[in-house]
């Protein structure tokens, strides 16, 4: 999947999702969640410069993303905070690498017990309202292969086997790629508390 593809998603011009009420075991849709994307501008020197001391040349396609759009937020909700999937900022990585860190610690896990990717990683993304983060491996045997990094339910194996495959995966199924990163994705109709979960995407929802 060439990035040309993903820009295409990402400028769809009326996203959203058909969503289902969180409980509603028949998952019919019954809530069209109209959404956006917050795309970042093109990278600066110091960002490059940022993606060039974390990865290396291991992930061309990732430098190029950035290069694009230094930080994308796609599947915000216009009712509500919730979103599907955040890149961040290039220059941030380096800082949410280590609180991803200290994070797992603090719920217990031990580092010495942990992957290689975990300690060899570079938190570029994360799940939002999940503290989960999307990591990919800077070096070794795994380098460019991105790890999900779950503290309800670990992983050792990757998610994806390349940066490029990561996003072929979330515009394939955007609503797949939510469920298989937890479900944390619950959007909102603004008037009452229900919980609705992305079933099928819509690229554009002006016809309702």
């Amino acid at each position: 999947m060439s990035l040309e593809l993903f820009d295409t998603h990402l400028r769809d011009p009326a996203p959203g999702f058909r969503c289902y009420a969180c409980g509603d075991r028949s998952e019919i849709p019954k809530l069209l969640a109209r959404v956006m994307n917050v795309i970042g501008k093109p990278g600066s020197a110091k960002a490059i410069a940022a993606v060039s001391k974390a990865c290396g040349a291991t992930s061309p396609v990732l430098t190029r993303f950035v290069e694009l759009h230094d930080g994308v937020l796609l599947y915000r909700d216009g009712k509500s905070d919730a979103a599907g999937v955040e890149f961040f900022e290039a220059t941030a990585w380096q800082s949410r690498t280590q609180e991803m860190h200290e994070s797992m610690t603090e719920m217990g896990f031990e580092e010495d017990d942990m992957p290689e990717w975990f300690h060899r990683g570079v938190v570029i993304g994360e799940i939002p309202h999940s503290a989960n983060s999307l990591v990919i491996q800077s070096t070794g045997d795994q380098a460019g292969q991105v790890f999900y990094c779950d503290h309800d339910d670990f992983r050792t194996e990757p998610i994806a086997q390349s940066f490029e495959d990561l996003l072929a995966m979330i515009i394939k199924d955007p609503p797949a790629f939510l469920y298989q990163c937890g479900c944390f994705t619950r959007y909102s109709d603004g008037k009452t508390e229900i919980q609705w979960i992305p079933k099928e995407y819509v690229a554009d929802c002006r016809g309702g």
